[in-house]
């Protein structure tokens, strides 16, 4: 291997840490009792968005993640581009395929998990959202 080649390979284990950091934000709150502020304004970012595209068109870039657990009385919110999520999920699907779990799971629930390779395609709004005694999570798309 000759020295300028070492030296690129060097500058990417360097610097595309950096630069995926760069792009992904995750904030954890501790000693959160009443996540009802982080929450209504999420909610009000979302209902901006279903304003602004009502029938969900063009794609999303980012998505936005925002978990309470009542018992661990923790908020995170999470913020990521949505390129980064689908080499994610387009990394992990590919791995999990070879997993007799998975296929099982997949023929069990008739899912088909190629669908959501490209979660931009679902456009700007609401992706998930869960509510029960202990955990609330708020999933969207902007």
């Amino acid at each position: 291997m000759n020295d300028m080649t070492r030296i690129f390979k060097v500058a990417g284990v360097v610097i595309l840490p950096l630069f995926f950091c760069a792009c992904l934000s995750v904030q954890i709150i501790g000693h959160v009792d009443n996540p009802d502020r982080y929450f209504s304004k999420a909610y009000l970012q979302v209902e901006k968005l279903h304003q602004k595209y009502p029938h969900r068109e063009g794609r999303a870039h980012r998505l936005y993640v925002l978990v309470h657990e009542n018992s661990e009385g923790k908020l995170i919110q999470v913020s990521v581009p949505i390129w980064l999520v689908n080499a994610c999920l387009h990394w992990g699907l590919k791995a999990a395929e070879s997993e007799h779990e998975f296929r099982e799971i997949k023929r069990r629930y008739d899912l088909d998990w190629r669908a959501i390779r490209d979660i931009g395609q679902f456009g700007p709004g609401l992706l998930v959202e869960v509510n029960d005694e202990d955990t609330k999570i708020l999933v969207w798309l902007k």
